[in-house]
């Protein structure tokens, strides 16, 4: 993880009410990065999906479990309806959906693939519709087969847990990176081995918001640093195709 600079160059700082000129958010390098959140991870997951790929130009692979894509949420934080086209979405709602969704991953990893994301990667899988062992077994060449793309693709992976424990320990340890979002009384918080934001706070009165509202204005406010990489985008993809959702794709 590497601190996101200001689009001039500048050292972030504080203006004379505390508020940061252009609110810092982690960027993903590739390898896995496990978002660490207290509660579900929607707000900062989209946020930080939507921001890579106007950062860093491309598409994002999306492997869904438990709603985490949801079209009118994304569309919502969206500074810019074009990004939505390049998030192509795949849900599975039982371990052997979701297992062979994974499976196809290194086959539908494109050049201008840029990242893949797997909400609750670890969800489908602790049901009862298999076996534990089963379940286990099938959740663990699942989490091979990403770390592979990973590897072999170099591509950034942004994975979130169901719950933190024995059964998703496996997740935690095939990491690259742990990126945790923290709720502060001035407002939320990424943090790292090797990197922490400065505090955008959430309104006014300096009070944390995690709102949607909340993540819209912060890519909003980041808007300095999306328009040139969105200039040069637009211009090396021509005119886009309508959106689709990727389950089936």
């Amino acid at each position: 993880m590497v601190r996101t600079p200001p689009p001039d160059g500048r050292d972030l700082t504080a203006t004379r009410d505390d508020r940061l000129d252009v609110p810092e958010l982690p960027t993903l390098d590739p390898g896995i990065t496990l978002l660490d959140t207290e509660k579900r991870a929607t707000g900062p997951l989209q946020a930080l999906v939507l921001d890579h790929l106007l950062l860093a130009g491309g598409d994002a692979l999306w492997v869904d479990s438990h709603g985490h894509a949801q079209s009118g949420l994304l569309a919502r934080l969206a500074p810019c309806r074009r990004v939505l086209d390049r998030v192509h979405v795949a849900r599975g709602f039982t371990p052997t959906q979701h297992a062979t969704l994974v499976e196809r991953l290194p086959d539908r990893v494109a050049p201008e693939t840029s990242l893949v994301v797997l909400p609750a990667m670890d969800g489908q899988y602790r049901g009862d519709e298999l076996p534990t062992e089963d379940a286990r077994e099938l959740f663990l060449r699942s989490l091979a087969t990403v770390a592979r793309v990973a590897r072999e693709r170099d591509l950034p992976v942004l994975v979130t847990r169901h719950r933190d424990d024995g059964f998703a320990a496996p997740l935690s340890s095939a990491a690259d990176a742990t990126l945790a979002c923290e709720r502060t009384e001035f407002g939320p918080r990424f943090r790292s081995d090797e990197f922490e934001t400065l505090v955008y706070p959430g309104g006014p009165d300096g009070t944390a918001q995690t709102t949607l509202a909340y993540w819209t204005r912060i890519l909003r406010a980041r808007n300095p640093l999306h328009g040139a990489t969105a200039e040069t985008d637009a211009k090396r993809r021509g005119p886009t195709a309508s959106a689709a959702d990727a389950g089936g794709r």
